[in-house]
């Protein structure tokens, strides 16, 4: 019991040093945009871009629109939009611009410009919220958070640091980055549909392009264990965010003098 309790005490000691410091980017902006910006041309380089004109034209056009709308929460922000030639369906954004798209999400969009910039609004919408910056943060909380764990555990047997550090590493990982990480993935859900939707693209796409990732994943491993929200309830979040996203969306169709989907 004693030995359960000393357990307890310190592994409630280290993660109660994480607080709020686990929301906080507490790394310089620029300095992430500079090794970004470095990283991206050496994927430039090392993976295939897609020689596909209509769709390096039509992310171009889509990243433009939306991230001349983010331009409020970015300002200066020297963006980039590339195609890579990947048949997975993916697309990432990383700390200063640099947006990648795989031609095969835009497949698996058949195309649809409304999709495609869904998806897109959601990954300039990581780079608004400073999701890089907040995640490598967390992990240097965490990685600190194990050498208190080592330095209180020193005296110990070799067993009961093991098991320490065995309890350290699954509840940091099912408590803390999992479950921040399916928060992020919510925020860049939601900034993400109103970007497109004040960029003229329908938000309502969103819905449907999850809808088509649903269909297409096929096994997945509980939500717990997962860094991104499970489809469905992605899906229902989106829906729950959606009168505001489609009211945005009409305002911006009609300033354009266009003519909203119905």
């Amino acid at each position: 019991m004693k030995r359960l309790l000393f357990f307890r005490g310190v592994l409630l000691l280290v993660f109660s040093l994480f607080g709020t410091g686990c929301g906080t980017a507490m790394l310089s902006d620029e300095y992430l945009a500079n090794k970004a910006k470095g990283q991206f041309a050496q994927m430039k380089k090392a993976e295939k871009i897609s020689s596909n004109a209509s769709h390096k034209a039509m992310v171009n056009r889509i990243g433009k629109r939306i991230s001349g709308v983010a331009q409020v929460d970015l300002p200066g922000t020297e963006w980039e939009f590339v195609v890579f030639d990947k048949k997975n369906p993916n697309a990432f954004a990383m700390p200063g611009g640099k947006v990648g798209v795989h031609s095969g999400l835009i497949d698996l969009a058949k195309g649809d410009e409304d999709e495609v910039a869904a998806v897109i609004g959601h990954e300039i919408a990581h780079v608004a919220l400073r999701h890089s910056n907040k995640r490598m943060s967390q992990a240097i909380t965490i990685g600190l958070g194990g050498v208190i764990l080592d330095v209180a555990m020193r005296d110990k047997s070799d067993s009961d640091r093991m098991l320490a550090k065995g309890a350290y590493g699954v509840g940091t990982a099912v408590g803390l980055a999992l479950p921040y990480s399916r928060t992020h993935e919510r925020e860049a859900d939601h900034r993400g549909i109103l970007y497109a939707a004040m960029a003229g693209y329908d938000p309502r796409a969103a819905i449907s392009f999850w809808k088509k990732m649903q269909k297409a994943g096929g096994g997945k491993m509980p939500e717990f264990l997962s860094t991104h929200p499970d489809s469905g309830k992605r899906i229902e979040f989106l829906q729950s965010h959606m009168d505001h996203a489609l009211a945005l969306y009409r305002q911006t169709k009609a300033a354009r003098g266009e003519k909203p989907n119905p």
